[in-house]
């Protein structure tokens, strides 16, 4: 099927267009599919490099992801799906250890593997961005419980170990970074406050 356009301007000059519909219909269904599907592509690519926080169990199955672009919770553990509630503790109760400069390219002990009493903020700035960055949690014993893992994340990082289901209060707690990516990690410093 074709079509015959003819178009007048003001000096009544005649303009005429032929088409082919078939082949306009055929070509407008290609390009709008391959625009949903570049977006769609793009989409996942875009979800894939949000900076974000995984938390992994002791088997190291993902139990919840935080996006830090969305500040959204995704899980399916129900044990997750709700946040420990704020405890009321006295200011001179809480403890906080702070801890300066490091570059790993494998793990780094906090306070060389010291048990902290009842964990709860832990915060870290990151001079650089790599790819993975994880805290690795083990209670008394060296009995790893799980990690937390923080991906394509710049600049400063925060966690409230209340809020997962790695510790468990009361309890003593290690924790040591691991670079989860390629390269090296570098660290500028944080503080843990314990003893909640």
């Amino acid at each position: 099927m074709s079509i015959n356009i003819h178009i007048i301007d003001k000096e009544r000059r005649k303009y005429s267009a032929h088409f082919r519909m078939w082949l306009n219909i055929y070509l407008l269904f290609i390009f709008e599919s391959n625009a949903v599907n570049a977006q769609v592509n793009d989409q996942a690519i875009n979800r894939d490099k949000a900076p974000r926080v995984e938390i992994y169990d002791e088997n190291n199955n993902l139990i919840k992801t935080i996006n830090l672009e969305e500040k959204s919770i995704e899980t399916d553990d129900p044990k997750t799906k709700s946040i420990i509630a704020e405890q009321t503790v006295t200011a001179q109760s809480i403890k906080k250890y702070s801890f300066g400069n490091t570059t790993f390219s494998n793990y780094v002990w906090i306070n060389g593997g010291y048990y902290f009493y009842n964990p709860g903020i832990f915060e870290f700035e990151l001079i650089n961005r790599p790819e993975a960055v994880a805290v690795e949690v083990y209670k008394l014993g060296q009995v790893y419980t799980g990690k937390v893992v923080w991906r394509d994340v710049a600049g400063w990082a925060a966690l409230d170990w209340r809020d997962t289901t790695l510790v468990k209060h009361p309890g003593s707690y290690a924790f040591r970074f691991k670079n989860d990516g390629s390269g090296t990690v570098q660290i500028k410093h944080g503080n843990l406050k314990y003893n909640y």
